[in-house]
Parts: structure tokens; C-alpha cells; sequence
């Protein structure tokens, strides 16, 4: 790739990335609130810009922090977990799910229904990443998938066309959602992400429908994916439904969706270009209307969120910063998701960045830089997060519990370890603090009054410096083919052929030992539950020797035997 169109690729999802988490963190200020809420966060202030304002953290008996300009909600803090579990090698939904989503709970700022629960269940040991079925899960049809997973899209090395990074948003998705309105919206967004990276363009409604056409193909391809595989039928189980239907059926509300986004984009585009503000918001109350974005039971819909957000972005190209401040202004919908989405679709097709403060501006930086090497198949041999060994990891069993001392010093479980530590407030035996983690994220999280020591078992891992980010060099271990190049349209079977070559999925760093002893001794305290030793052998797989493979089984179906026999005592 020439220095040309690497600057084009990083310049693209940089400010794909830097536009959302602004949006973001506007919408953050008028999110859940009305006129009065406004006033006594604004006192007097125009909302243009991003600016500090005070809000309570953890309930009615929680804290009022102060929030300083940029602070962003879940939908940046999630977006950037996503980003994090990304290897060259594809989406590791296993470190997102055990790792990354339990500690998002300690450190959250806001967040839906289906997410938290989402959180909060998967942490049992013997929960499988496509197996996370809590309480109501094939009804979680909210926006929470859709809102995070522009990094999939921002990695894959041909995001114009249908490819596998496809799959791994449906990967993401099915960790805390269940709905096909979730998924439908997660991929329906993605598509059109990669299709403004890919063009410069951001997709015009006109283009929608051929957008839309591609969803039908999803189905068929989870059925030859064998972990989604497994995921549809827990859903066609506890659903009693079919899943092709339910499919059809929600691909069909998101067409029936779209003249009205259509209207809209036909009154507000002229209005966008005049500057006509009364007409613009005239036309998005129409909107909000008509896919009720303000009714309780869609507000946070995983389709009508994404049809607004697309609509948005389609009528303000000319202008982003007018049209984001309406959509942030509309008080009584999911402001910062909506806009957060319509300006990652915006900001791939905007030169300038936004104007104001950005939170942890220069991590976003980073990881959009590092995401878009992997796009362009030039990485450097640490360009991963370093995750603890899932073999050995526990999830703290509380929101506060996820913070401890490493060494003496102030760390967060499984993320690193704290340059900075700033009390924020506290209630009751409870405090927040502004934690800076060693890699550039600063986030408010719950804690203990008192720290004590981290379980080694919740140790984070040392991070490789900045993991390639100031260098580009060819990596010899991580193959630059990890996505192939698909025509488009691209029919299932080959979408799961193209995902099956990628053969290294969560491959382990270098020189990393193999104890079959220990990884039995694991597998016993876990009930020799499938799970365990499904992900055991897949790591002997990974990087032990045939002569370990031959050991372990030969133990483990003596001790299975055993254990069988054994059982009517």
C-alpha cells in the first residue's frame, strides 16, 4: 500500500472514531432528561461543544461526580472494548465477553438493559461466549450491539464488500443481544460503515435497499459458523420460534422503515444547506414520529435507531456539526446512540475533526491507527491487548470488587494497571475514582473505600508499548490475508468458507508454555464441564505438541470413564 493510500485509510477511521466518541459525548449530557434536567446541567451554556457538567453515578444513593468536557458514555467505553479484543488475526469474542464486558459494569456510564445483564451473567465459568442465555435474551433487541461495533469494520481489510468481519459483528453481537432486531441493526450499520470507508461517500437511501438485500444472507451463514450455529439453536429452543423467520420478518420492518426515513432526508438535506434550523427540526420530529424514537417500548429499537442515525448522516453531510447538534438536542430519544452512529458514518467522510475536547483523544487516536493497520495488512508483531490467560481468569463478583492493589499500586482486573488515581466521590462504603490506565483509557470506576490486594487471578498483563502503534512493519507470524478479498454481493457459503480461513483466531503470544497437568487440574475444578474442555483442547491445539494432545485425552477419558462409573455411589 502506498504512503498515499495509507493516509487515506488512518485519516478515515480516525475521524470515523473521533466524530462518534464526540457525538457521544454530547449526547451524554442530554441523554435521559428533559427541559429542567437541561438547564441545571448546562446552567446557562449553549451545547455546541463538548463541556463539563456534573451527574450522579450509581443510583439514587449514589455519587454527583464532575464530568470533564468530552466524557463519553458506554457507547465510546464499549466501542473501545470492542477495538481492544480486535487481533490481526479477527475478533477474540471470548476476551470481550469474559474480560472486557465484566469490568465494563464497574466502570459504566449508562448502558441498556441487555448489556448489563449481558455482563453480569456471562461471568459464570462454565458460560459459554455464544451461550450466554439471562433471563429474557431472545427478546434483547435494542441498539447496545449496533452502537459498538464500527471497529470491526474500521479492521477489515475490504470493509466495501461482505466479507468475514461480518461474522465477527455477529460474534459481538450474540454476547449481549438476542433479538434479530439487534443483529439486523448491528449489521445493517456495519455495512453501511464500510461503504462510506470504502467510497467516501456516506450511503444514500436510494442505496439502502441493495444494503438491506445482504441482511438475507446471515441466516444461512450462522448455520456453517459452529459457535452461532450453537447460538441459533439455544434461541430456537427458548424462543419456540424459527429464526429464519423472525429474520425475514425484521428485514421486512427495516424496509417498511425506510420511506419514512426517505422524507425526511428530502426535507432536511435542503434545509441542512440553508441552514434552515426551524425546518430541519420540524422534519426530524416528523421522523421521530413515525419510527418512535420517543415511545418507551422503541425508543432504544436496535432498527429504528440505526434507520434515524442513517437518515441523519445521509441529510447532513454538508454540514455535520448542524445536523448532530439537532439529533443531540432532541430531548426524549436515545440521543448520544443516535448520534454517536451518525457520526461514525459522517466522520468517514469528513476531513476536519470536531471541534472541542475529546476524552482520552489520544487513545482513540491510537487505536483507530492501529485498527486501520490491520486494515491495510501492515502491523507490528505486538499490535494486540495482552489478555490474561482465560485458563486462570476469574471475574471479580462485584462492580467494586473489580478494582485492587497490584504491587501497591492501583489496578483494574484484567485491563492494567492505574498511572493516575483521582477520587471522584463516594456514598456510603462505596468510592469512585478517574483511573488512568497504562495504556491511555481514563475511566470513572467504582471501588471499595479500603483497596486490598488483587486475586492473582485478576491480575492484568503487562501491555506491549503502545503495541505498534508509532511503527509499521510487516508481522511474519500474522498472515496479511486474514481477510480475503469477496466480490459483492457475497453468497453465505462463501462467507463462512472466507471465515474459515482464518485459521489463527486467538492465537497466543510467542513462547507462551503448555502445562497439561494444570489444564486438567482446571478442568476437574470446572465439573469437567464441555465448555472447559472444548477450550482445552483447542489451546493444546493452538501451541502443544501431539505427544500432549495423546497425554491429556488419554487421562481425560479415563477420568470421564471413571467419573461415569462412578457416579450412581
Amino acid at each position: 500500500m502506498s504512503p498515499t493510500d495509507l493516509t487515506e485509510v488512518l485519516q478515515r477511521r480516525t475521524n470515523s472514531a473521533l466524530w462518534a466518541a464526540w457525538a457521544d459525548s454530547l449526547g451524554f449530557v442530554t441523554e435521559l432528561t428533559d427541559e429542567a434536567g437541561m438547564r441545571r446541567r448546562l446552567a446557562g451554556r449553549a451545547l455546541l461543544e463538548p463541556l463539563e457538567w456534573k451527574r450522579r453515578v450509581g443510583g439514587k444513593f449514589g455519587a454527583t461526580v464532575n464530568l470533564p468536557a468530552g466524557t463519553y458514555s458506554d457507547d465510546t467505553q464499549l466501542r473501545l472494548a470492542v477495538g481492544r479484543a480486535i487481533r490481526p488475526s479477527g475478533f477474540d469474542a471470548e476476551a470481550f465477553a469474559k474480560v472486557e464486558l465484566p469490568i465494563w459494569t464497574s466502570y459504566a456510564l449508562g448502558g441498556g438493559r441487555a448489556s448489563k445483564a449481558a455482563a453480569s451473567h456471562i461471568t459464570g465459568p462454565s458460560i459459554p461466549w455464544f451461550g450466554n442465555c439471562f433471563k429474557g435474551w431472545t427478546d434483547a433487541g435494542g441498539n447496545g450491539a449496533a452502537m459498538r461495533v464500527q471497529p470491526h469494520v474500521w479492521a477489515a481489510q475490504d470493509p466495501g464488500r461482505v466479507g468475514p468481519y461480518l461474522l465477527d459483528v455477529i460474534s459481538d453481537s450474540v454476547i449481549t443481544h438476542g433479538h434479530p432486531r439487534a443483529l439486523i441493526g448491528a449489521l445493517f450499520h456495519a455495512i453501511a460503515v464500510g461503504y462510506a470507508l470504502d467510497r467516501g461517500n456516506v450511503p444514500s437511501v436510494d442505496e439502502w435497499v441493495n444494503l438491506v438485500d445482504e441482511l438475507h444472507q446471515f441466516p444461512d451463514a450462522m448455520r456453517g459458523h459452529m459457535e452461532l450455529s450453537m447460538w441459533r439453536a439455544a434461541w430456537e429452543r427458548d424462543s419456540q420460534a424459527s429464526l429464519d423467520e423472525a429474520w425475514k420478518s425484521t428485514v421486512i420492518e427495516v424496509v417498511e422503515m425506510i420511506p419514512a426515513a426517505d422524507e425526511f432526508v428530502a426535507a432536511a438535506g435542503p434545509a441542512v444547506q440553508c441552514e434552515d434550523h426551524v425546518r430541519l427540526g420540524q422534519s426530524y420530529e416528523v421522523l421521530i414520529e413515525n419510527l418512535g424514537l420517543r415511545a418507551p417500548a422503541t425508543r432504544g429499537s436496535g432498527t429504528a435507531t440505526v434507520i434515524a442515525a442513517h437518515a441523519i448522516a445521509a441529510a447532513g453531510v454538508n454540514d455535520p456539526l448542524l445536523i448532530l447538534r439537532m439529533a443531540i438536542a432532541s430531548l426524549g430519544t436515545d440521543t448520544d446512540t443516535i448520534a454517536t452512529m451518525a457520526a461514525a458514518l459522517l466522520g468517514c467522510v469528513t476531513v476536519s475533526e470536531p471541534p472541542g475536547s475529546i476524552a482520552d483523544r489520544d487513545y482513540i487516536v491510537a487505536e483507530s491507527h492501529r485498527l486501520a493497520r490491520i486494515s491495510a495488512g501492515e502491523y507490528g508483531e505486538a499490535d494486540h491487548f495482552a489478555y490474561p490467560d482465560l485458563l486462570h481468569w476469574e471475574a471479580p463478583k462485584t462492580q467494586a470488587g473489580a478494582v485492587g492493589l497490584v504491587g501497591g499500586k492501583p489496578a483494574v482486573a484484567g485491563l492494567g494497571v492505574c498511572e493516575d488515581f483521582s477520587p471522584a466521590g463516594s456514598a456510603r462504603s462505596f468510592a469512585w475514582s478517574w483511573a488512568k490506565l497504562e495504556f491511555g483509557q481514563t475511566i470513572l470506576v467504582k471501588h471499595r473505600s479500603e483497596l486490598e490486594e488483587l486475586p492473582q487471578v485478576q491480575y492484568p498483563v503487562a501491555q506491549p508499548e503502545l503495541r505498534g502503534h508509532d511503527r509499521i512493519e510487516k508481522s511474519a507470524q500474522e498472515p496479511s490475508s486474514v481477510q480475503q478479498e469477496i466480490d459483492f454481493p457475497m453468497t453465505s457459503s462463501a462467507l463462512q468458507e472466507n471465515y474459515s480461513q482464518r485459521s489463527d483466531r486467538r492465537r497466543p503470544v510467542e513462547n507462551q508454555s503448555l502445562n497439561v497437568d494444570a489444564m486438567l487440574d482446571w478442568i476437574r475444578s470446572q465439573g469437567h464441564a464441555d465448555q472447559a474442555i472444548g477450550y482445552a483442547v483447542r489451546r493444546i491445539a493452538e501451541i502443544g505438541t501431539t505427544e500432549q494432545m495423546i497425554a491429556f485425552t488419554a487421562t481425560l477419558q479415563a477420568e470421564i470413564k471413571n467419573k461415569k462409573i462412578s457416579a450412581p455411589r
